[in-house]
């Protein structure tokens, strides 16, 4: 099936809708459930027109892969992962290429099947010959995603080296993402390899210097490196950023990876003050 066009319009109020080019398709089935997603995704999303229009759409053409995924999304949203999960595989059995980046991500953010995350993410890999791509949300490069997900699965050496090919990578681009120090340094503290945690720890609050959470887990290697000095200011520090800015990893959603509550600061600076 070949890919849709969107082209984003910007709209008043702050609002982004998409207009999609439906005659890219050269069968009638597909353009007339293209024209029923373009209707549709003009409602709120998860609405009862919005939805209505999504079945027309499926009775048009059952395996038109748009469709199909943004349908799942309120399930998702809703907590209906039964329903989620029948759209969103057939959504990926319509187009691999498109989709198996979203239910992996979606696997490892939602549900936390890491070993589902990685099977669908590693296909993708290997699809796209080491370059699969960023998540839904642009937070994360999909590399970054296979390391967490083998990390949670207990196969850390696995982990660091998809953390170390994909932030190389990034490097050499100059393309970053927010968290990448983070994740590989917290890592590297589970590994117990202390100097090279702090090292990227520090390269993490040299790019996002007033993340909370990694001036808390700064404190935590110092904690195990038993500098009790260093370790209470940067928890100190932690825990003032946490009450003054706000700035620490959140999601409307879930719990992140490595995300820091006030009770985990105090907790370990009152043994830094111990």
């Amino acid at each position: 099936m070949k890919k849709y066009l969107l082209v984003l319009i910007w709209l008043g109020g702050g609002m982004l809708k998409a207009q999609t080019n439906c005659n890219i398709y050269t069968d009638k089935p597909h353009q007339v459930a293209c024209q029923y997603y373009t209707d549709a995704i003009q409602y709120a999303q998860g609405s009862k027109n919005s939805q209505q229009l999504f079945i027309y759409s499926l009775q048009a053409c059952a395996n038109f892969g748009p469709t199909l995924c943004e349908m799942s999304v309120p399930y998702l949203k809703r907590g209906d992962f039964y329903t989620w999960k029948i759209l969103m595989d057939k959504a990926v059995q319509a187009d691999p290429a498109e989709y198996l980046s979203v239910r992996g991500w979606c696997y490892f953010k939602f549900l936390k099947d890491y070993k589902n995350c990685y099977a669908d993410l590693y296909r993708l890999y290997k699809l796209t010959k080491g370059l699969p791509g960023y998540t839904g949300d642009g937070d994360y490069d999909l590399r970054m995603v296979m390391a967490m997900a083998q990390r949670e699965l207990g196969n850390n050496k696995l982990a660091l080296h998809y953390f170390n090919e994909c932030i190389g990578d990034h490097e050499r681009k100059k393309v970053l993402g927010l968290y990448d120090y983070l994740h590989r340094g917290v890592t590297l503290l589970k590994m117990k390899r202390y100097a090279a945690a702090l090292a990227d720890l520090k390269l993490e609050v040299n790019k996002y210097p007033k993340l909370a959470d990694a001036h808390y887990y700064i404190g935590l290697t110092y904690l195990a490196m038993h500098n009790k000095i260093n370790a209470a200011k940067s928890l100190k520090y932690a825990r003032e950023l946490y009450l003054e800015t706000g700035y620490h990893h959140a999601d409307p959603y879930k719990e992140e990876p490595e995300q820091v509550y006030l009770s985990d600061i105090t907790e370990a600076l009152a043994k830094a003050e111990s």
